[in-house]
């Protein structure tokens, strides 16, 4: 489906989120953004990256990420919270990154927020971390002091 025909009207938090990866998958910048919510306080964390605040300054780092092209991403491993108004999802993101030839398999933790607004749900966060030695479990048990 075009993005021309596809509804921007985002019926459930899933939806929203399936679009922001559909839109990674494709290097669609424009469909990246239309998950978003166009706000101040928005915020993104890449893979050890900064934390960047703002619809403009999110939107600028996913421009610069898709420059290169797709990326091939897919989830697993989805948990969710979900109140009448605010989704909290935590997924494992199963990235294929592409380093002197080879092909890798890597594991990013990001847990994910959305907003129900009277335009539909919107993205509010996205906050990405590389799961410790590239692999994570669907559920780990920590040993040990937490923090």
């Amino acid at each position: 489906m075009s993005r021309l025909t596809k509804a921007l009207l985002f019926a459930s938090p899933e939806e929203c989120e399936q679009a922001f990866y559909d839109a990674l998958e494709a290097a669609d910048v424009d469909a990246v953004a239309d998950a978003w919510l166009d706000d101040d306080d928005v915020c993104c964390v890449h893979p050890g990256g900064t934390r960047l605040v703002g619809y403009a300054a999110v939107r600028s780092s996913l421009a610069a990420l898709l420059a290169t092209g797709p990326v091939q991403i897919r989830t697993v491993s989805r948990k969710c919270f979900e109140s009448p108004t605010l989704a909290v999802t935590n997924v494992i993101e199963e990235v294929v990154v592409v380093q002197s030839g080879s092909r890798q398999l890597v594991h990013v933790i990001a847990t994910n927020a959305f907003v129900k607004t009277p335009a539909g749900w919107k993205m509010v966060l996205h906050h990405a971390a590389a799961a410790p030695q590239g692999r994570a479990a669907d559920v780990e048990t920590p040993h040990g002091p937490v923090h």
